[in-house]
C-alpha cells in the first residue's frame, strides 16, 4: 500500500528554509562573498526577527562579481555543499530560471501554479546594473527583459498549471504558445544572461534585480558596499547597512503588517519530507 504523504505546516517549512539559508551563509562566510537577505526575507529580519509568519520562501541577493564567483565555486566543485544541498544552474540546457536556487533533496514540492525545480529551494538573485541610458533607452531594455521572462514563464505555467487563472490564460493566449515554445525557454534564458552582463555592476551608478524583470527601484551601486548581520531566527545573517532605504522604496511604511485577508504565502506550494 502506497504511503499518504505528509505536507509540511508553516513551522516545519520555515525549518526547511532555514536549513538551507544557513548552508548557504556558510559557504558566503567561508569564501568571503557578499550577500544580504532580500525582499520579505529581509523584511521578516527586521520587522519580525525572522520568517514573515506567513511566508513560504526566502530570497537573498548578491552583487554580480560575488554571485558569479559562487557559482563558479560551487558549479567548478571547488566548494563542497554538505550532503543533500544543491544548486541549480541559471544558464545552458538544464537552466530552470536566468538565476540560482539553493535546494535541500529532502523536501519535494507540489506546485499548482507554475513548474518550480523539485525541491525546496532558497532564491539566489544577482544585483546588475542599471543601463545608463536615456529612458527612452532603458525602456527598451527593461521590455526586452520583461518579454524573456514571460516566454520563460508561460513555457512553464501554460501546460502544467492547474490554477483557474492558469486555465484562462491557455485560453486567451492559445494561439502564442506555439511561438513561445518555437523561441524556447532556453534561448529565453540565454539572451536575458547576456544583456544582465552588458552592463556591469561594478561600473554602473545605479543597480536593480534585473534577472526576473526591472523592478525599476534602483539603488545607488554603493548601497552594496556596506553590510551587517541582522539576527533572524535566533542566527546572524548579513544584509545591507542600508535596509530602511531599500525596503522603503520597495514596500513604503513596511513596519505595518499588510491587513489579514492578505497574509497569503508567496508560493502556495504543497511542501512534503521524502526522508519520514
Amino acid at each position: 500500500m502506497k504511503k499518504k504523504r505528509k505536507y509540511l505546516n508553516i513551522d516545519e517549512i520555515h525549518a526547511g528554509l532555514f536549513e538551507i539559508l544557513s548552508e548557504f551563509d556558510r559557504i558566503c562566510r567561508e569564501n568571503g562573498l557578499r550577500y544580504s537577505l532580500a525582499y520579505g526575507t529581509l523584511l521578516g529580519a527586521i520587522r519580525h526577527k525572522g520568517f514573515i509568519p506567513w511566508d513560504d520562501d526566502v530570497d537573498v541577493m548578491m552583487p554580480r562579481p560575488d554571485y558569479e564567483k559562487f557559482y563558479s565555486l560551487v558549479m567548478g566543485g571547488e566548494v563542497k555543499l554538505k550532503e543533500h544541498f544543491l544548486v541549480s544552474d541559471d544558464r545552458g540546457k538544464k537552466a530552470p530560471y536566468p538565476f540560482m536556487k539553493m535546494m535541500d533533496d529532502r523536501y519535494s514540492i507540489k506546485a499548482y501554479s507554475h513548474i518550480e525545480v523539485p525541491y525546496l529551494f532558497v532564491d539566489i538573485f544577482p544585483v546588475d546594473g542599471v543601463p545608463d541610458l536615456p529612458e527612452k533607452g532603458r525602456k527598451k531594455v527593461f521590455h526586452k527583459e520583461l518579454f524573456y521572462n514571460f516566454v520563460i514563464s508561460m513555457t512553464k505555467w501554460y501546460i502544467f498549471a492547474s490554477s483557474w487563472w492558469a486555465y484562462v490564460v491557455r485560453v486567451l493566449c492559445f494561439w502564442f504558445y506555439p511561438i513561445w515554445m518555437i523561441y524556447g525557454r532556453r534561448r529565453a534564458i540565454r539572451k536575458i544572461h547576456a544583456l544582465l552582463l552588458k552592463y556591469p555592476f561594478e561600473t554602473c551608478e545605479l543597480c536593480d534585480n534585473r534577472s526576473w524583470g526591472m523592478t525599476r527601484d534602483y539603488m545607488p551601486r554603493e548601497i552594496y558596499d556596506h553590510f551587517e548581520n541582522v539576527d533572524f531566527e535566533g542566527k546572524s545573517f548579513s544584509i545591507i547597512s542600508d535596509w530602511d532605504k531599500w525596503l522603503t522604496s520597495r514596500y513604503g511604511d513596511y513596519m505595518t503588517p499588510p491587513p489579514v485577508k492578505k497574509r497569503n504565502p508567496t508560493h502556495g506550494m504543497r511542501i512534503y519530507r521524502n526522508d519520514v
